[in-house]
């Protein structure tokens, strides 16, 4: 079983597994309560999809598990009109009366929280719709900057071997007492990291979700599981904790190579 950890700013810290399950990746329903009661999994990322994730959760809602589960949902239109009709969209649809993290998606530029977008998302968070506020956001500079300027209680950020700024650019300049929850994505480079790649590579899918999580500015590292079977493999991942510093080392150096798009064709695969 995971062992759960502490999610979010003084105030509005949640319990959590280290390891999350997003949807619109194949999971069914059962792996999801499978996940939950086998694996002691508890965040869930819903998205538009009506997919197994979302029928997994509203099973352990109506079987009664609602204050154990760690929801984040999100609007995808930065508007404030956008904001309520997806915040009501998903409580309706998980049968909740409130998310337990409500996101704007994919923030690429400042005018996304800019008018009544920012002040439509504080509205659902004071009616008690949301419990915290965050953002999933490429641009990492922009991400530091809004940190300050909005106080975010969570930032989603791509974050694996091969994609490494986040660890100067954001982590190292947050203060650990007070920084938002952060949420990993992207742990194996969309399957990048598990091909070979020059001499170098490959990782596991453990060896992945361990990278992340070897730092401790990462709370939560995303997954997205084809069925219950590669959910537990990468869940094992997570159990072993960080991985050791000579295999940091490694996949590191491999992910350099990666992230430079060294066709592993050329050596053979």
């Amino acid at each position: 079983m995971l062992t759960k950890r502490a999610f979010g700013p003084a105030g509005k810290t949640a319990r959590v597994s280290p390891l999350g399950v997003a949807g619109s990746y194949g999971i069914d329903a059962d792996g999801v309560e499978r996940a939950f009661h086998e694996l002691g999994v508890n965040y869930f990322f819903i998205t538009s999809k009506n997919d197994g994730v979302l029928e997994g959760l509203r099973r352990l809602i109506k079987k009664g598990h609602r204050e154990e589960l760690v929801i984040a949902g999100g609007a995808n239109v930065p508007t404030g009109f956008g904001v309520r009709s997806a915040i009501e969209k998903d409580l309706k649809r998980l049968g909740t009366d409130y998310i337990d993290v409500f996101q704007l998606f994919w923030v690429q530029y400042h005018w996304y929280v800019t008018g009544n977008t920012w002040p439509a998302m504080r509205k659902v968070q004071e009616a008690g719709r949301a419990k915290m506020l965050g953002m999933s956001i490429h641009d990492r500079k922009m991400a530091r900057a809004l940190v300050d300027e909005l106080h975010v209680d969570m930032l989603m950020v791509r974050y694996n071997a091969a994609h490494r700024g986040a660890e100067a650019e954001i982590f190292a300049t947050l203060d650990p007492k007070t920084r938002p929850a952060i949420v990993a994505y992207t742990a194996t480079r969309w399957g990048k990291l598990l091909e070979r790649a020059s001499d170098l590579g490959p990782m596991t899918p453990e060896e992945c979700y361990r990278f992340a999580l070897s730092n401790a500015s990462v709370d939560v590292v995303l997954s997205g599981p084809k069925n219950y079977a590669e959910l537990e493999q990468n869940a094992r991942g997570a159990e072993l904790g960080p991985l050791p510093q000579e295999r940091i080392d490694e996949v590191r150096a491999f992910g350099d190579v990666v992230r430079k798009g060294v066709s592993n064709l050329a050596f053979g695969g």
